[in-house]
């Protein structure tokens, strides 16, 4: 399958989810846990973990990683 293809599909699974989800927290008996959709500010935040997670991995930081043994 193309990656695209693969990224579409998830997208629409996602979607689907929130759809899901927004719909339990609307209507005659809402969710009480008291979050409310919010379409604009739904996508804007999917979008944005999108572009953070889908960008170029930052290298390696010598500084910052586990020590696992001794020389």
């Amino acid at each position: 399958m193309p990656p695209l293809t693969l990224i579409e599909l998830a997208a629409q699974a996602v979607g689907s989810v929130y759809r899901e989800v927004a719909d339990a927290h609307c209507g005659d008996q809402p969710c009480p846990c008291g979050w409310r959709p919010r379409l604009a500010a739904d996508l804007a935040a999917l979008q944005a973990a999108l572009a953070l997670s889908a960008g170029p991995a930052a290298p390696p930081d010598l500084a910052r990683m586990a020590v696992l043994g001794r020389a």
